[in-house]
């Protein structure tokens, strides 16, 4: 079978090394070896990011959607609402998760390529006491646009709310700081720029928030991140691991502590030049502004008298997965993403490509 370049927000191409990880023994997740696999994996995620001191992990056999609901759930208190900063699908799943389990939640929605007024925000922290949290993503997947997280943090400090981030699709590819940014619990997964597979997700959160937890009343059994925590920290895991998928996350992230957290970012940005730059010759327009555009990903306003779906058909046979638009944005852009073990090679074969094909 011929290898696809997945330009898709995850699954994402990964090296040999990782993928020979699932060849590994079949081990019993209550014997000696998978709680060394555990501790290792757990360790590089704080190692990586440098917050060892400070902060701890939950690792959790799901995608990057089930990390992210393991905390909201975790974090959610009766009585006391979270404010959503939405721009996009994925701050509406913040909204909807909250909602499922019967969280208060108040919504601050901009349209898409734009993003809260941060005097709104202060307005509602200031005059609503009721509020106790911000939930916001960092990278909005469905339109490529990476959002200010550094002063939303910082009114969070500023008024002692918990701050609950979305940062599944750019931990790895953009910088996520935790200390300065003031983070108390942040949503990853293996399967995007960490480049591992599909199945292992995680939440960071701080030491201090992780001791709070253990005072609140659960509401999942399988997504409780201080049930989970309590039994990571003995090495063990409440429930079945994805034992093949933990494998190959620990070896992508055996490479990316090799090949360094700021080489990589350096690196998505390159990847990201080269596709803009691309896109720019051809004529294609963007769906964001430059200045609030990640590394990760690019959305593009599909091109007059072309069809999401015969653009989508004509590259897959080329052999480039790329990416649809969402919700009202269905139909009207397409999505290139950059995440995994995607070269400048495989970068400058597709826009050669994309050119025949427009």
């Amino acid at each position: 079978m011929k290898r696809w370049v997945l330009l898709n927000p995850g699954p994402v191409n990964v090296t040999d090394r990782v993928r020979g990880a699932l060849l590994r023994d079949d081990i019993c997740h209550r014997e000696p070896e998978f709680a060394a696999l555990l501790r290792s994996i757990r360790g590089k995620i704080l190692k990586l990011f440098k917050i060892s001191g400070t902060h701890t992990v939950a690792l959790l056999s799901g995608s990057g959607t089930a990390a992210l609901e393991a905390m909201l759930s975790s974090f959610a208190e009766e009585g006391k609402k979270i404010l959503v900063l939405s721009n996009g699908v994925y701050g509406d799943r913040m909204k909807t998760i909250l909602e499922i389990h019967d969280s208060p939640v108040e919504v601050l929605r901009s349209e898409p390529g734009a993003f809260p007024e941060m005097e709104k925000i202060e307005r509602l922290l200031k005059n609503d006491s009721s509020i106790h949290g911000i939930g916001a993503v960092h990278h909005e997947t469905s339109t490529g646009m990476l959002n200010p997280l550094a002063a939303v943090g910082a009114l969070a400090k500023k008024y002692k709310k918990t701050f609950l981030v979305d940062a599944v699709s750019s931990l790895g590819g953009e910088t996520v700081d935790f200390k300065k940014w003031s983070i108390d619990a942040c949503a990853g997964s293996a399967g995007k720029c960490l480049h591992g597979l599909p199945g292992a997700s995680f939440v960071i959160l701080s030491k201090a928030q992780a001791k709070k937890l253990r005072m609140k009343k659960p509401r999942s059994l399988y997504l409780n991140l201080s049930h989970t925590l309590a039994h990571e920290e003995r090495d063990q895991t409440p429930f079945t691991p994805a034992v093949p998928i933990f494998y190959a996350f620990d070896e992508a992230l055996s490479e990316l502590l090799k090949e360094g957290l700021s080489r990589r970012i350096r690196n998505y940005a390159k990847k990201s030049a080269l596709l803009e730059k691309g896109f720019m010759d051809l004529g294609l327009h963007f769906l964001v502004e430059k200045k609030y555009r990640s590394h990760v990903l690019t959305a593009l306003w599909t091109p007059p008298r072309v069809s999401y779906r015969a653009l989508h058909d004509s590259l897959k046979k080329a052999g480039f997965v790329i990416y649809a638009g969402q919700s009202n944005l269905e139909g009207k852009i397409f999505r290139v993403a950059n995440l995994g073990d995607i070269r400048e090679k495989d970068i400058r074969r597709f826009l050669v490509t994309l050119k025949k094909i427009l």
